[in-house]
């Protein structure tokens, strides 16, 4: 099971999701105003089938929010 940590940034113009793949972990950041978050996940999932069935959503907070 790999922990998928979704975050709400403020992204560029064009660029609604951020992935990056830790192994264990990966961390999605996606701008709300551009994408749903049900949209970045699908997108995770695309971008690395492994998510598939097999992902645990964590949800994280901006220390600056």
């Amino acid at each position: 099971m790999t922990e998928v940590h979704v975050e709400h940034q403020p992204l560029d113009a064009g660029v609604p999701v951020v992935l990056r793949d830790y192994g264990r972990h990966v961390r999605l950041a996606f701008d709300p105003a551009q994408i749903e978050e049900g949209q970045a996940l699908v997108a995770a999932v695309a971008a690395l089938p492994r998510l598939a069935g097999a992902m645990k959503v964590v949800y994280r907070h901006r220390a600056d929010a």
